[in-house]
């Protein structure tokens, strides 16, 4: 049963308690916005509630436990709680007036809130004040906004109405930084969507601007110099809550008027993305693109647009980039990097003599926007949109322009339509007088060039074959006629059943009979799903030897714990490991082997090896190999295909022929004796005995994946890898089990 970690008492045996009160003390009605500080201390009565509260542990899953707190403050909307056996926060962490004047605030926002038009909570703002320490607390659960169903649904908790947790760690000079948190939070909860209520990179943005719009947080906060320890956001900076996204949320708020910020939020789970469906309520016939050109124009320029655009941050806040200056009559060329979500200036400068038409190429797998402008010293011209197509091309005709005379260029890369960041840095080369053009990558046309050599006739529709799974995998296509894609590979999301029958049915696709293999995952603070592996049986012609298992989890995380249970469909995290291995399956389907062979796609990779744990129970210590994939193909990697190969404790006298037999298919290897990635079940193995391989992508390159989205990972593999790499496989079962 959970406990308080404050108490040590038991938490209520009700899988979903209520607010659990003792005899409460209510206050006499006051006028409005008046305050009243209960005083259940000075009454000997005991005040008490309890409240479920998240706590995120980095990179794993949020972890849930109930804190029991009394009431200190109560007004019209809000109703404050301090955790049991802790005191107020010090003046020093609030504002200027103490606690009630920081509800004050509060009763402002949301009276602010009220006149953009947001629902109102029902009842009241409940803040909870508690030092959590370490893993810190969330600010807020997204599941209170559920509803009890919908939150055991993700396996958690929800308490009645949404409560926001405050620790106040700052004092002094950056106390205002409390204030600013606890606006956001407040922000949050009455925009989210009850149906989508998980905070995305853009929704953070809002939030960090609803901070600074009510007067908690100075300018420099909306483009994150607000520390000194960190520094402001580079020109090429991605979308993020520290960088170009509360800007681009200022500048929403002036273009479309500032009750669209909250609307923007609220349209997060729109299938077009918000900003799309946005312009689509409020400006019908206006493009994104065309919103983020005149953004990126904007920094350049509202310095110069008059006196009156001094107090506007967007004057105030850094410059986007240079990216290049040229001479309009000469020919040059070179290259810049720009993150998605980012942007910069392009100065084309006259010197009266015939001009050079300019090309811009960038990289095909993000869509890029600009607009163009001349200047003189004494005015600028309208902007004209600069259309790139499909391949990132854009040609710029250039001109006539004087000696004082430049042509400006404002590029920038669109951030992802979901509203998360997408934390890719992607080239963009110019050309004035001649036309760039991106470079194919080395690594896929040998593995192209190798996999038409090695699979022949046969390479073509099992190419397609890879590539469908992998989009399927990764969301990108729905599993069948009927059925729509796979929303997220997380164990813990709803739809995770649905991830475990598009699994059977790629196996059927290739003729392979699966047994599904449930097993319960259950947690300290009271709920519990059903996951399920797969197990794919290859019998050998030696029975009664031990099996070799070859392993890859099928589930994945996107690092931000809001981001894995809304979209985790990471490609080479760990969809690839999956679809090799059922390549892999196929192919020792139709050739002899002596050992027994088991193909085990496992759930909860990304959950301490959850079900590595329940695969190896169900065995009884009876496996003689375990062969794991493990985040492949590291797209940062000078050779992504290259091959890691990880050892166990227990030797195994195939060690040194083991690179000799990917060799043969194409791959670089490394062995290594470091330890494997703590979510693999190949440790597991080992203790139990078994010669354990890990094989995974170079070090430094295989979990960037998390922050790109999935069609731009599936964008750089290639499917003669995941071929290559299957045949490899079967050999390798054939080299330790015999033939």
């Amino acid at each position: 049963m959970p406990r308080s970690i404050l108490t040590g008492r038991p938490a209520l045996a009700s899988a979903f308690p209520a607010f659990y009160t003792r005899p409460t003390v209510r206050a006499t009605v006051l006028p409005a916005c008046a305050l009243w500080l209960l005083a259940a201390n000075a009454t000997g009565e005991d005040v008490e509630a309890r409240f479920w509260v998240l706590r995120l542990p980095p990179q794993r899953h949020p972890v849930q436990e109930q804190v029991e707190a009394r009431p200190v403050l109560e007004t019209e909307n809000v109703k404050v709680f301090v955790a049991e056996g802790q005191s107020l926060p010090a003046e020093s962490r609030l504002p200027a007036g103490g606690l009630p004047a920081l509800v004050g605030q509060v009763e402002q926002a949301l009276a602010r809130l009220q006149l953009w038009q947001r629902p109102r909570l029902q009842g009241k703002v409940v803040i909870l004040l508690w030092e959590s320490g370490w893993p810190a607390a969330a600010p807020f659960s997204p599941f209170d906004l559920m509803g009890k169903e919908g939150a055991l649904a993700y396996g958690f908790q929800a308490n009645p109405s949404p409560v926001i947790v405050a620790s106040f760690p700052f004092s002094g000079a950056q106390s205002w930084r409390n204030l600013a948190s606890l606006l956001e939070s407040l922000f949050l909860v009455t925009t989210l969507p009850p149906s989508d209520p998980f905070p995305t990179d853009l929704s953070r943005s809002a939030a960090r601007w609803f901070a600074y719009r009510m007067g908690a947080a100075p300018p420099r906060y909306l483009w994150g110099d607000d520390e000194p320890h960190r520094p402001g956001p580079s020109s090429w900076s991605p979308q993020s809550a520290q960088g170009w996204g509360p800007l681009f949320v200022e500048f929403l708020a002036q273009s479309l008027g500032p009750e669209a910020v909250p609307e923007l939020v609220a349209k997060q789970e729109a299938p077009t993305g918000p900003l799309a469906s946005l312009l689509a309520a409020r400006k019908p016939g206006q493009r994104a693109e065309e919103l983020f050109a005149s953004f990126w124009a904007k920094l350049w320029l509202a310095p110069w647009l008059g006196p009156e655009a001094s107090p506007n941050p967007l004057a105030s806040c850094p410059r986007p980039q240079l990216l290049a200056w040229m001479v309009a009559s000469r020919p040059a060329s070179g290259q810049a990097t720009v993150g998605v979500g980012g942007g910069g200036l392009v100065i084309v400068e006259g010197d009266g003599a015939p001009t050079l038409p300019l090309s811009l190429q960038g990289d095909p797998s993000a869509r890029w926007v600009g607009s163009v402008q001349k200047a003189t010293p004494r005015e600028v011209s309208p902007p004209e949109a600069l259309s790139f197509d499909a391949t990132g091309f854009a040609r710029v005709e250039v001109p006539a322009l004087g000696p004082e005379e430049r042509l400006l260029i404002f590029l920038g890369v669109l951030p992802h339509p979901s509203g998360w960041a997408d934390e890719r840095f992607l080239p963009l080369q110019w050309g004035l007088a001649w036309s760039p053009r991106m470079a194919p990558s080395r690594v896929r046309e040998r593995l192209s060039e190798l996999g038409t050599k090695r699979l022949g006739e046969a390479g073509p529709p099992l190419r397609t074959r890879v590539m469908e799974s992998l989009k399927v995998l990764a969301g990108l296509q729905a599993p069948k006629r009927g059925v729509p894609p796979l929303a997220s590979r997380y164990a813990w999301h709803p739809q995770a059943a649905g991830v475990v029958a598009a699994l059977a049915g790629e196996a059927e696709k290739r003729g392979l009979r699966v047994e599904r293999q449930p097993f319960l995952r259950s947690t300290p603070w009271g709920t519990a799903a059903e996951w399920e592996n797969l197990v794919i049986h290859l019998p050998g012609t030696s029975p009664q030897r031990l099996p070799l298992v070859l392993v890859a989890h099928w589930d994945a995380c996107n690092g931000d714990p809001w981001r894995s249970f809304r979209a985790a469909r990471g490609v080479t995290d760990n969809a690839l490991g999956v679809v090799t291995l059922l390549e892999t399956a196929t192919l020792l389907a139709a050739r002899p082997h002596s050992i027994p062979v088991e193909v085990a796609l496992l759930a909860g990779g990304c959950h301490d090896a959850a079900g590595a744990q329940a695969f190896l129970a169900s065995r009884e210590r009876r496996i003689a190999v375990w062969v794991e994939l493990e985040q492949l193909w590291a797209k940062k990697a000078p050779d992504p295909s290259k091959l890691v190969l990880r050892l166990g404790e227990t030797p195994s006298l195939f060690t040194p022929h083991l690179p000799s037999v990917f060799r043969r298919w194409g791959f670089t290897t490394e062995l290594a004796t470091d330890p494997t990635p703590p979510h693999t079940g190949s440790a597991l193995a080992s203790r139990q005995g078994a010669v354990t391989i890990t094989i995974c992508g170079p070090r430094g390159g295989p979990a960037d994946g998390n922050f790109w989205p999935p069609e731009a990972e599936l964008a750089t593999v290639s499917p003669d890898y995941v071929l290559l790499l299957a045949q490899g496989l079967a050999d390798l079962v054939q080299t330790l089990g015999g033939r």
